[in-house]
């Protein structure tokens, strides 16, 4: 692992799941962070935990301007960026593809999709200032494949690879890398939203279809996911760029 000392990160979604688990890590590392979420309330108060070199801000990602204010919190507090992390998103709604509103569609591409948009967008002018940096977009295994149910959502993370790989190619040159992280079942609220809207009131039976298909026998953790966004942050994948890098305990061996 490389080490994070005097970097400056910023992580969205990092209230909980492996937003949270990125910000601790990353810290834990030497790193300064700022922490956005939707609701200010989660990550004052992980950055409060995290003590000296950490600061939770309340960002709608879907808004350019709040994006543009956490670039520009993270320049003040800590003096630059060197690296992005856009891990903010929403599972959406679970059913047929028919039956999905406009309003359904909308609400989770202005998240997933242009909530990514928006924040390279803000980000970049702050890259660009300190040589290069890094960019990891949380995407999905749902980014490399299909699941019936969840066309929206699948849909969204299939746009961000796209838009990752147009990332790494323009940005290369000017030393900016830009990944995506693709977890598969990861054991946090989002798979628990998803496993109850598939069966409600049997979520455990579709946790437990789920588990069966993956080769280690569960479900991976924040954890691991964190130590693989935190690894693309760093110099020590320098050499990485324009590539999905999955975490899913075998899932796609299948």
């Amino acid at each position: 692992m490389g080490s994070m000392n005097g970097k400056v990160l910023v992580i969205t979604g990092a209230a909980g799941g492996i937003g949270e688990a990125t910000a601790r890590l990353a810290h834990a590392e030497g790193a300064r962070v700022v922490l956005t979420d939707r609701e200010s309330g989660g990550v004052e108060r992980i950055a409060s935990e995290l003590g000296e070199g950490a600061i939770g801000l309340a960002v709608d990602v879907a808004r350019r301007e709040d994006n543009e204010r956490m670039v520009s919190r993270a320049v003040d507090a800590f003096g630059g960026v060197d690296g992005v992390f856009l891990n903010a998103g929403i599972e959406g709604e679970v059913g047929p593809f028919e039956s999905r509103s406009d309003g359904a569609w909308e609400k989770v591409f202005d998240v997933n999709v242009h909530g990514v948009r928006h924040g390279v967008m803000a980000s970049l002018a702050a890259l660009r200032s300190r040589g290069g940096g890094s960019i990891v977009i949380t995407s999905s295994v749902a980014g490399l494949r299909g699941a019936a149910g969840l066309t929206p959502y699948v849909s969204s993370k299939h746009a961000v690879v796209g838009m990752m790989r147009c990332l790494a190619a323009e940005l290369g040159p000017e030393g900016i890398r830009v990944n995506t992280l693709n977890p598969g079942p990861v054991d946090n609220r989002m798979m628990r939203s998803i496993e109850d809207q598939a069966n409600p009131g049997h979520g455990e039976e579709v946790k437990a279809m789920y588990t069966a298909r993956v080769p280690i026998g569960r479900y991976v953790t924040n954890e691991e996911c964190a130590t693989m966004a935190v690894y693309l942050l760093s110099d020590a994948s320098g050499g990485c760029t324009g590539n999905t890098f999955v975490v899913d305990g075998g899932l796609s061996a299948q």
